[in-house]
C-alpha cells in the first residue's frame, strides 16, 4: 500500500480508537479431571477463583489445558504502570480473583518497562500469580499509550512512514521488533510464572495489516509476522503461550460478513497461524461497551452476538481454538452516561463467555470444559478515562465491577 492511502486509513482508524487509562494505584478426549491440590492449584485467601497449576499450557480444541490435559481459565487483569508496593499489588490482584496479570512493554522503553516486568514477575511469584506479557505498541507516547496509531507492528521502514503514525518518530523495525521479542522470551525461558505472550496489542485493519496465506505482503501481513516472531520466540522458549490478535476494523471484516470492531480472526480457521511447537496459539480479541470502544457494538442484541461470533467466536463455537479476551472492563457506575448500556454489555458477554448463549449461536462448555479466558482491563483506579478499574478512588475494590469479573474466574467444576 503506498503511504498516503495508508494515512488515510489511518486517520479513519485513530478516529474509533480505544481509550487507553492511565491508572492511579493507591472434555472425554481431555484427561480425567483431578482435585485442585493433586494439580497444585490453590485457593488464595479471600479469593473466590483459584490459582493456575504449575505449567506450561497448551491449547486442545477451544480449551486452555495443564500438562496433564486438564482444562484451566486464565483470570486475568491488564496492567499499565506498576507504582506501589508489587507484593502488595499481587497480593490484592490474587484476592480479587485474578490468577494472571497481562504486564505491557514498548521498544522506545524496552529496557525500563523489562526491569518493572522483573518485579512483577518476582511479586506474582510469591502470590501464585502467573503472567502474560503484551507488547503494548512501540512507543508509550502514542495515543496515550495505546496501540500504534499506524496500525502495524512496527513504525521503522517497511509499509510506515517512519513515525507511529501519532507524531512520534519511529524507533523499530520489523526486525528490531522481532529481536525485541526475541529478548523478552529468552529472559524469561524456564521460568514457570511467565506463561505466556501476546505478540502485539490492537492492530487494525483497513488494509493496514492483512491476513495472507504464507509470506504473501510481508510489511501488512500480520499472520505472516505472527508465525515468523513466534517460532523466533519459540526457539528460545518453547513452553510459552503464543497469543495472536486479531485486527481491528469497523467496518468489515476479512470474509465481508460485518464489522470486526475486537479483532478480527474471520480467515484464522482457514489460513492459521501454525508454530514448531504445535498447540501453543492462542487467538484474543478485545470486548467494550459502546462508550469506552467509541462503536456501537449493539450491545445485549443478537447483532452483538453475531458480531463476535462472525469475526472471532466461531473460533471457540466450532471448538477450532480458544479465544483469549485480552481486554474487557466497564466503569459500571453510570460515569459514561449509560449505565444501563454497561450492564447490558456486562451481562451478555459473562455469558457468551461462560457459555449460555448457545442458543443465540454463542458457544457452549460442558463436562470438565472451561468458559473463555479473559483479562479485565485495567488494575487501578483511571480517574475520568473509561473504564475506571477494578478499584475506587479510595483503593478499595469496586463492588459492580468485581460482580462481573467474578463470573470469570477459575472454579473447579466449571461455574456456569
Amino acid at each position: 500500500m503506498q503511504t498516503n492511502a495508508i494515512l488515510a486509513a489511518i486517520a479513519v482508524f485513530a478516529a474509533a480508537q480505544f481509550v487507553r487509562p492511565v491508572p492511579v494505584f493507591a472434555e472425554d478426549a481431555l484427561a480425567p479431571l483431578a482435585d485442585a491440590t493433586s494439580r497444585g492449584t490453590t485457593w488464595h485467601p479471600g479469593s473466590e477463583g483459584i490459582m493456575l497449576p504449575a505449567g506450561p499450557f497448551f491449547t486442545k480444541g477451544n480449551q486452555i489445558v495443564d500438562r496433564s490435559g486438564n482444562p484451566v481459565r486464565i483470570a486475568s487483569v491488564g496492567f499499565y504502570f506498576y507504582s506501589g508496593s508489587h507484593d502488595l499489588i499481587m497480593a490484592k490482584v490474587a484476592a480479587a480473583g485474578f490468577n494472571c496479570v497481562r504486564l505491557s512493554w514498548f521498544d522506545y522503553s524496552l529496557t525500563n518497562d523489562l526491569a518493572d516486568i522483573d518485579r512483577m514477575v518476582a511479586a506474582a511469584t510469591r502470590h501464585g500469580v502467573k503472567v502474560i506479557i503484551d507488547h503494548h505498541g512501540t512507543n508509550r507516547a502514542a495515543r496515550n499509550g495505546g496501540n500504534n496509531p499506524n496500525g502495524l507492528w512496527y513504525d521503522l521502514g517497511g509499509a510506515s512512514d517512519n513515525t507511529d503514525g501519532g507524531g512520534n518518530a519511529g524507533v523499530a523495525t520489523d526486525a528490531q521488533f522481532l529481536a525485541n521479542w526475541v529478548k523478552v522470551a529468552q529472559r524469561y525461558a524456564g521460568n514457570s510464572t511467565v506463561i505466556g505472550f501476546d505478540l502485539d496489542n490492537e492492530p487494525s485493519g483497513y488494509g493496514i495489516c492483512t491476513w495472507e496465506a504464507g509470506s504473501d505482503n510481508p510489511a501488512h501481513n500480520i499472520r505472516w509476522m505472527y508465525e515468523r516472531v513466534g517460532k523466533a520466540i519459540q526457539a528460545v522458549n518453547r513452553d510459552a503461550l503464543i497469543i495472536c490478535e486479531g485486527v481491528f476494523d469497523y467496518h468489515t471484516n476479512f470474509v465481508g460478513t460485518g464489522p470486526s470492531p475486537g479483532g478480527d480472526l474471520s480467515l484464522a480457521a482457514s489460513l492459521p497461524v501454525v508454530l514448531a511447537v504445535p498447540n501453543k496459539v492462542v487467538y484474543s480479541a478485545h470486548w467494550y461497551p459502546s462508550e469506552s470502544a467509541q462503536y456501537d457494538f449493539k450491545t445485549g442484541t443478537l447483532q452483538s452476538i453475531k458480531y463476535m461470533n462472525n469475526a472471532w467466536g466461531y473460533l471457540v463455537t466450532q471448538d477450532i481454538a480458544p479465544v483469549w479476551i485480552g481486554e474487557w472492563g466497564a466503569s459500571l457506575d453510570g460515569s459514561n452516561g449509560n449505565l444501563a448500556g454497561d450492564q447490558a454489555w456486562a451481562k451478555q458477554i459473562t455469558a457468551y463467555m461462560n457459555g449460555r448463549l448457545g442458543a443465540q449461536g454463542g458457544p457452549t462448555f460442558s463436562g470438565r470444559q472451561q468458559g473463555m479466558s479473559g483479562s479485565w482491563w485495567t488494575w487501578g483506579y483511571t480517574g475520568n478515562e473509561q473504564p475506571h478499574g477494578t478499584l475506587n478512588a479510595d483503593g478499595s475494590l469496586n463492588a459492580a465491577r468485581k460482580a462481573v469479573w467474578s463470573q470469570t474466574l477459575f472454579t473447579t467444576p466449571p461455574s456456569r
